[in-house]
């Protein structure tokens, strides 16, 4: 899909991992994006309206699918767990195939959604937060079985599907319970009723705090995250292996594939966190007294942060991900404060250095899929979503940007 850029890298073994040194200049592509098809309007038939699409996924056909659903203000809201939900398939050229998944109680039914995938086989998977368990649909959309989770973890939001097939990756949220020395990516086998899991990376957790209004309604001790605190981001690359991110400066860990939670790559790159200044903080907490207002008139009521710190940096990484041919394409922040999107870092799946695209060139994909597939959430101008599938091209090179 790209050509491979001259320099890799420096590799130097230290410990029994590999570490990779990339450059410290960038080397700068032109993004070549030849769009295939659009799907979404604000009149027309129910299927190309979209109301908020929560998550877009490719299978191995190239046939695009978009989970759509109605997300309530408040709680809700902030949680992203839709109160409707619906998964609408398009074809390689987008043409409409089928909708399919109903809200309600019972097999075949979303209940909370919160997780969403597709393997590679069109198999599609919804986690439900209420029922606790994993709605599993074939590729004609016809509902299969269940699988329940285990009783000791939480679904998350951040869920993937192994490529390989049969498994799910996901975040093991420490969020609100005492005692997590880690943040654990986990391994999911879905050949049972219930969910198998194994640890298959263990992510750093930074020291957490106990929200004491959380101690006052009811809640107990509830361990929460400094504010910009480093996320655990990651990517599964086609082989299985783990590729994330757990901390505020430029390191990627490379898992291997076959558990054990053994790091064997690291790959890392000379550049600064921004540290969280005063102007920072006011703009959050101005931002966060904004959000509850409007939580409390919709008749939420959200747990404050008055007691949590801040984190004193912003993390380099601001997104991560992998494609289907192996690449990681790395988003590092932007240089404004606040977080906007910055360059896009892309990478072997060994962790090599191959380019960057410039802030601004191209949005970091919102899927990714067969044959330099990409797809991207956009709204027009009435603010009405759709979506944009278009193919990565080959790159050109271009000139480091002015600095004037």
């Amino acid at each position: 899909m790209i050509a491979v850029a001259a320099i890799a890298g420096l590799a130097v073994p230290l410990g029994g991992q590999e570490v990779i040194q990339l450059p410290v200049e960038d080397s700068y592509w032109e993004a070549d994006l030849e769009e295939v098809f659009r799907v979404g309007t604000a009149m027309g038939e129910p299927w190309e309206q979209f109301t908020t699409i929560v998550k877009l996924a490719f299978d191995e056909g190239g046939n695009l699918y978009v989970f759509d659903g109605i997300l309530m203000a408040g709680l809700q809201s902030q949680l992203a767990i839709p109160t409707s939900l619906r998964v609408l398939v398009f074809d390689p050229a987008g043409g409409f195939q089928r909708e399919f998944g109903r809200m309600g109680e019972g097999p075949g039914a979303f209940n909370w959604p919160n997780a969403y995938v597709v393997m590679r086989d069109g198999t599609t998977v919804v986690g439900n937060v209420r029922s606790r368990a994993y709605q599993i649909f074939d590729p004609a959309g016809s509902y299969v079985r269940s699988v329940r989770m285990p009783e000791d973890i939480q679904m998350n939001t951040n869920t993937q599907g192994d490529p390989r097939g049969g498994h799910l990756l996901t975040e093991a949220s420490a969020t609100g319970m005492r005692g997590w020395t880690s943040r654990p990516i986990l391994r999911l086998s879905l050949a049972g009723t219930v969910a198998h899991a194994e640890s298959v990376a263990e992510g750093w957790l930074p020291e957490r705090s106990v929200l004491d209004e959380a101690r006052s309604m009811g809640f107990g001790s509830v361990s929460m995250p400094a504010i910009f605190e480093p996320e655990l981001l990651y990517g599964v690359l086609p082989d299985g292996t783990i590729v994330f991110s757990d901390s505020t400066t430029y390191r990627l860990k490379l898992a291997s594939s076959d558990g054990g939670a053994r790091v064997e790559r690291v790959v890392i790159r000379p550049i600064s966190p921004q540290p969280v200044t005063p102007a920072i903080r006011r703009a959050w907490q101005e931002q966060r007294a904004a959000d509850r207002v409007r939580a409390e008139r919709a008749g939420w009521r959200s747990l404050g942060r008055a007691d949590v710190s801040f984190y004193p940096e912003l993390s380099v990484i601001q997104a991560l991900t992998a494609t289907w041919d192996g690449e990681i394409w790395v988003q590092r922040r932007g240089e404004e404060p606040g977080g906007n999107a910055g360059p896009i870092d892309v990478l072997t799946s060994d962790g090599r250095y191959l380019g960057t695209y410039p802030a601004g060139s191209i949005a970091l994909p919102d899927a990714f899929g067969p044959e330099g597939l990409a797809a991207f959430i956009e709204r027009d101008e009435m603010d009405v979503e759709t979506v944009v599938v278009k193919r990565l091209r080959r790159t050109s090179r271009r000139p480091e940007p002015s600095k004037d």
